[in-house]
């Protein structure tokens, strides 16, 4: 895939890193009033493969969540590797089920049913179904200008003990243009090799949850680079179960 220069990022702000990143992602939740809302509903952008939520988190929300993230230890991503996407950007990730619950519990009743995936539709009964779980990796990512994220593929993943695998990419923007982020959008490619053609590109808008396949019917995206002000993401996944 093509690769993108970018600025050099200056070092990540220096932090203590916590003794227990669990009780860090606890820390974070509890900032967040993850009540149950009715008044939410999924746009769909692309049939089976782009969903945007508007508000899913609400201003307090994310200025809670950001505040959570400059107070972790962030790490610069390395350098790729061989068929790895160029990326720039800091980066957190901890292993919460709870935090993952919370997502699901509040997004799940407003979205619509899934197909399978279109790789093991063959294999399963089931002609739509519902996230079981949400991955219970939760990544937080910052972009500061000049940063970004190249063209690629977000590959799935399988829990061994569950026997969950996950099919869809949860994004949800803390930022947006709200907060003057100009750039950052996520863009979708219809086709590989005709990039500038029928590209899709969502609104970069603060709470806003962003869905997308991922594994075997992922699309060509990437993230843009970031011009002005600093986008905030909060990433997990939807996993399912089929039988």
């Amino acid at each position: 895939m093509a690769a993108k220069k970018g600025s050099k990022a200056a070092p990540p702000p220096p932090s203590a890193k916590p003794e227990d990143k669990r009780q860090t992602a606890d820390q974070i939740l509890a900032k967040l009033q993850f009540a149950k809302k009715r008044d939410l509903e999924a746009r769909v952008i692309l049939e089976d493969q782009i969903i945007l939520v508007d508000n899913f988190l609400s201003a307090k929300e994310c200025d809670a969540a950001i505040k959570a993230i400059d107070s972790l230890p962030l790490e610069l991503t390395p350098p790729k590797r061989r068929g790895e996407a160029e990326r720039v950007n800091y980066r957190f990730s901890v292993q919460s089920s709870t935090f993952a619950e919370h997502l699901r519990a509040r997004l799940n009743p407003h979205l619509p049913a899934f197909a399978p995936s279109k790789s093991i539709r063959r294999s399963t009964r089931a002609d739509s179904r519902e996230a079981v779980a949400y991955n219970s990796n939760i990544r937080f990512y910052k972009y500061t200008p000049a940063q970004y994220f190249g063209p690629h593929y977000d590959d799935y993943v399988y829990d061994e003990e569950t026997g969950q695998h996950s099919e869809w990419t949860l994004l949800v923007y803390l930022t947006g243009v709200e907060d003057g982020v100009v750039g950052g959008e996520t863009i979708f490619y219809k086709d590989e090799k005709k990039r500038d053609v029928d590209a899709i590109v969502p609104e970069l808008s603060r709470g806003t949850a962003l869905l997308h396949r991922h594994g075997p019917d992922c699309m060509l995206h990437e993230g843009s680079q970031v011009k002005s002000g600093t986008k905030y993401v909060l990433r997990s996944d939807l996993m399912f179960k089929d039988i």
